[in-house]
């Protein structure tokens, strides 16, 4: 008799795959809050040194956050440091109080 071990097939998972997804996602919930938390913590690394999807899932989130007029205080209350924050905005050419 013959048994098969069926081992558990493990995709690894690219951390920074998963933030990017959750900025990139138009609603707010729990995974956009730990993202935005996981990229505030990122401000020992310069921004160039910031792979580019997430620099990008960074402006995109930045944006629409700007774009529902929400104030600097408010962004960096959601879990942005203000250098990622500032950062961002330039990239987009934006300015918010």
């Amino acid at each position: 008799m013959k048994q098969e071990q069926d081992a558990p097939t493990t995709a690894k998972v690219d951390p920074a795959e998963e933030i990017c997804q959750a900025l990139f996602a138009t609603d707010e919930g729990a995974k956009k809050e730990t993202a935005r938390k996981a990229v505030g913590g990122m401000t020992q690394r310069p921004w160039q040194q910031l792979p580019s999807r997430l620099r990008s899932a960074i402006r995109s989130d930045v944006g629409r956050l700007a774009d529902q007029r929400k104030t600097r205080e408010q962004i960096v209350a959601l879990g942005y440091s203000v250098e990622i924050l500032g950062q961002a905005l330039r990239d987009l050419g934006k300015s918010i109080a």
